[in-house]
């Protein structure tokens, strides 16, 4: 499973969720950590509870990391053609490219992809 910040987020913040990354092969572009890390970062700013910050490095360095170099292209594709940000289509781009699925809890990213082969590389977390 490929698994962009907004599952990441959404798994730490809930159990029932975390499990259902539980015994899979959790794998993203490198992009995740940086973003993974600002979303954490942003709500201790906010005074918002936030888990242990080792919690958040230990997910993150069960993951295997994937360069982004080689799927920036595709995924700037992806962004023209969904009217999308790079960012999430860079995500997207790996999972069309392992051919695997995407699993993400942006329900507006997930709204933008009408094409059916792309649909398909593509579960919301709800």
């Amino acid at each position: 499973m490929i698994v962009d910040a907004s599952a990441v987020v959404a798994a730490l913040g809930s159990a029932k969720i975390a499990r259902t990354f539980r015994g899979s092969e959790l794998a993203a572009p490198d992009l995740l950590i940086s973003e993974t890390l600002n979303v954490f970062w942003k709500l201790r700013r906010a005074r918002q509870a936030t888990p242990d910050r080792s919690v958040v490095l230990a997910l993150l360095d069960s993951i295997r990391i994937v360069p982004s170099g080689n799927h920036a292209a595709r995924a700037a594709q992806l962004a023209d053609e969904l009217d999308h940000p790079v960012y999430d289509c860079l995500y997207l781009a790996v999972a069309e490219a392992e051919a695997d699925v995407l699993i993400t809890a942006d329900a507006r990213f997930v709204t933008r992809i009408k094409d059916r082969s792309l649909r398909k590389r593509v579960r919301i977390l709800s």
